[in-house]
């Protein structure tokens, strides 16, 4: 969303076909970020096709300024359509999206030594902090030897790897709340098998301040972020054990050239800059692949039919 308006627009165009097949009333964003994804969903999204309620859930007071600050530039019949919220509002009719939120969802941290496995920790001492490993419980023993039987082949010693028991908690909230959705996730992860391929020796996760990465996560903690690659493949099966379809799973490069954004590229003046935008969204080496699409929906209309190359089969 921060790139350009024309990534919206493509959420947008999905957006408006679904309400085709499937009522739909209310959008909530989790985490709104600057609020760019908000502002132009609700600035350009066709007067028929607009929410009843758009509401935000974020944590940060920061960031909500920042959205605040934003939304103001929308025409007031717009911005009175958004509402900020703590946490899922008891509404039905509902079109979600999680724009870079489960790469933000913590994971616990395992190595692999001396053909056991150990919990990556942190601890303090001499007014330091520094990282440390513990035993493993039974349960998660168990919880890993589960994976290794999906992937079909057992992890090597000195192999650092996460694995995420949040994603649970969080969509079971979402699927136990809200009946009548679509949910879009958009974020960088991969399927169980690639996301635990042994050339990821030391895990997915990474810290950034300003867009550079930082190779000392111990220093100056609060001042930068910290994400970890998604497990595609347990999103799909949590929401399986909830009954909950999976509409596509697609490369981002996929959902957004069937989602009409090289016409909305057209509107980009500057050509350099409309190539460059282009190049990042889709290119296989930028974020064209790197970048998945997860739909999951409750129902919908049997008429509705999605266009996007599906990866499913990965998962």
């Amino acid at each position: 969303p921060e790139l350009s308006s024309i990534y919206t627009r493509s959420i947008i165009n999905f957006y408006e076909k679904c309400k085709k097949y499937k009522k739909i009333d209310y959008v909530i964003e989790y985490g709104g970020g600057s609020g760019e994804l908000a502002f132009n969903f609700l600035n350009y999204a066709e007067e028929e096709y607009l929410p009843k309620k758009y509401y935000i859930i974020e944590k940060s007071n920061f960031l909500k300024k920042q959205q605040q600050q934003k939304i103001k530039k929308l025409l007031k019949k717009r911005k009175e359509l958004i509402e900020w919220v703590d946490n899922i509002p008891d509404i039905n009719n509902v079109f979600l999206i999680a724009n870079e939120v489960f790469d933000a969802i913590p994971s616990k941290i395992f190595i692999k030594k001396n053909n056991n496995f150990f919990e990556k920790v942190i601890k303090y001492k001499d007014e330091k902090l520094y990282f440390s490993i513990i035993n493993c419980n039974e349960n998660i023993k168990i919880h890993i030897s589960e994976i290794e039987e999906k992937i079909g082949k057992k992890f090597s010693n000195n192999y650092s790897f996460e694995i995420n028991f949040l994603y649970e908690i969080f969509l079971s909230n979402i699927f136990n709340k809200i009946k009548n959705f679509i949910f879009i996730i958009a974020d960088y992860g991969y399927c169980e098998k690639e996301y635990y391929h042994a050339d990821r020796s030391m895990g997915t996760i990474q810290y950034y301040k300003n867009h550079r990465k930082i190779y000392n996560p111990l220093v100056s903690q609060g001042s930068f972020d910290i994400s970890v690659s998604v497990n595609f493949s347990k999103i799909n099966n949590i929401s399986k054990d909830h009954k909950v379809k999976l509409l596509t799973y697609t490369t981002q490069s996929e959902f957004l050239i069937n989602s009409n954004i090289l016409n909305y590229a057209q509107d980009l003046k500057d050509k350099i800059n409309k190539n460059q935008i282009l190049k990042t969204l889709l290119f296989p080496t930028e974020m064209g692949e790197n970048f998945k699409i997860m739909i999951l929906c409750d129902n919908i209309n049997k008429k509705f039919k999605v266009s996007f190359k599906d990866y499913r089969h990965r998962l």
